[in-house]
């Protein structure tokens, strides 16, 4: 039973996340909410509020890794150029901020493979 209230709390959250960051954002931060999926997976775990902060502080260290770490072509290339980025990312927001990530990330291939094969690299 707490299970399902859990689940019914974090469904409420979210919506209420999503409602708020429709009436505010600007289509910049749309577009890295549109992304979490691909980028913010948590292993076992609900994305938290928390979670969300941190992936948004850590979107400018992404984008500056992805501009600066070189990948070989090809989905494989790529998700080993993937890990690089968020690793490199990471590293520099721990150093500038003392954030850390409060559970590990876990990459969604299909979404990576699909977001990968439509829209490109986020450069």
């Amino acid at each position: 039973m707490a299970a399902t209230e859990d689940m019914e709390l974090a469904t409420d959250t979210v919506t209420d996340v999503i409602s708020f960051f429709d009436q505010l954002a600007d289509e910049d931060l749309l577009r890295f909410l549109r992304s979490l999926p691909v980028i913010g997976a948590n292993d076992d775990e609900f994305f938290s509020i928390e979670d969300l902060t941190y992936e948004a502080l850590l979107q400018p260290y992404v984008l500056h890794a992805w501009k600066s770490i070189k990948g070989n072509p090809g989905i494989s290339g790529r998700i080993q150029q993937l890990s690089k980025v968020y690793k490199a990312a990471e590293a520099a927001l721990e150093r500038e901020t003392g954030r850390k990530r409060r559970v590990p990330r876990v990459i969604n291939l299909p979404a990576f493979i699909d977001a990968y094969t439509t829209r490109g690299l986020p450069l």
